[in-house]
């Protein structure tokens, strides 16, 4: 009887360290993720709950009493705040400020947040969808390679933004230089070792901002000049932003997308390589062409149902993250485009997919809607 006791706390301690082992490993998985159920929240205190569960930092230019409602559940911070911004039609973006002190980064910050903007600071971003049609996808976690020959950090930062997406800044009166090139890394440990080389401070957190230029429509949705081509974006929340775009290093631009595209799965890998080279082959085309001849050709690509149809699911992505009422209504703007271009053709008229996809954006392990 008494040897029997030893084999029963054995087997009670077996279970209890399995049991823990569990836990433990659920709660791994799950480091990091959000899971949020809300409507009619104040976005402070979404945007709050986001970076409490993500461990990061979010902030916003909004006013912080907007009701946004979200349903997500194990998310990344990333996908979480893309569907959020769908919901505002606002962009998120992923900013890292460098300055020489931590009380300049604190003044930058507050700028930001109440006025949306930092003046006598050199901003460094460049506007672009997922070239593979991913909601929340992180730039930060993008593959970075920082080449020479300038070693300044504001031009090296910039590099940063071209290449990945991410949105940086320095006061432009300090422009240390670097002293070493950091390997090859994800842009965030990239980007922190080139500022801790350069003996500077870095403050680095998602950032919520209205985009006036995502509600203006002077070019159809998809086309060249919507998806990049060098037009003035306003609303943007440094001064001396307008423009930047077109002033992209083709090369670092390659990067960018190449980076994005390693990101996904291997079976992925080569439709996007594919959808990447077509795309490319169109904005080819439009090259030299003046904004009417760019507008005609974009509108012969458009009568072919299969382009349209393609273009319509890049836009769909990014609609996965809007509410049902703006999906209808992009869906309806859709249809009558579609029926209006039918219809100059002698063509019956033929529905769409409409707005998009469901009501979620898939990303993180989770699922949002």
């Amino acid at each position: 009887m008494n040897s029997s006791a030893p084999t029963r706390l054995y087997l009670f301690g077996g279970l209890f360290l399995l049991l823990l082992a569990i836990l433990i490993s659920r709660w791994i998985s799950d480091w990091g993720l959000v899971t949020l159920h809300v409507k009619d929240a104040p976005l402070g205190k979404v945007l709050a709950s986001i970076a409490s569960q993500g461990h990061t930092h979010a902030k916003t230019s909004l006013d912080s009493t907007l009701p946004v409602s979200l349903d997500v559940d194990k998310v990344t911070p990333a996908v979480a705040l893309d569907i959020l911004s769908g919901r505002l039609d606002a962009d998120m973006r992923v900013v890292y400020l460098a300055a020489p002190t931590k009380s300049a980064l604190n003044a930058a910050i507050t700028s930001l947040e109440t006025t949306g903007k930092v003046a006598d600071w050199t901003p460094h971003f460049y506007q672009g969808p997922s070239a593979v049609g991913v909601i929340g996808t992180d730039p930060s976690t993008l593959e970075l390679k920082i080449e020479g020959p300038d070693n300044q950090l504001p031009l090296l930062l910039d590099q940063a933004a071209q290449k990945t997406g991410v949105m940086t800044g320095t006061p432009q009166d300090w422009s240390p230089s670097v002293s070493k090139l950091p390997p090859t890394a994800p842009a965030g440990k990239v980007i922190k070792n080139l500022v801790g080389s350069a003996h500077g401070q870095l403050a680095n957190f998602f950032f919520l901002t209205k985009q006036e230029w995502r509600n203006r429509r002077p070019q159809a949705e998809g086309s060249p000049q919507a998806e990049g081509g060098g037009q003035p974006q306003s609303g943007d929340p440094f001064a001396g932003m307008n423009g930047q775009r077109s002033r992209m290093n083709p090369e670092w631009r390659e990067a960018r997308v190449q980076a994005q595209i390693k990101q996904l799965p291997p079976e992925a890998q080569a439709a996007a390589i594919k959808d990447v080279e077509e795309m490319k082959a169109v904005f080819k085309q439009m090259q030299g062409l003046s904004q009417e001849e760019r507008r005609a050709k974009w509108e012969e690509l458009m009568s072919n149902p299969d382009f349209a149809d393609r273009m319509e699911s890049r836009r769909a992505v990014r609609q996965q993250s809007q509410t049902a009422e703006q999906r209808i209504d992009r869906g309806i703007s859709y249809l009558e485009r579609r029926q209006s271009v039918m219809s100059g053709q002698g063509g019956t008229s033929v529905g769409g997919n409409g707005g998009g996809g469901g009501g979620g954006g898939n990303g993180g392990g989770g699922r949002g809607r």
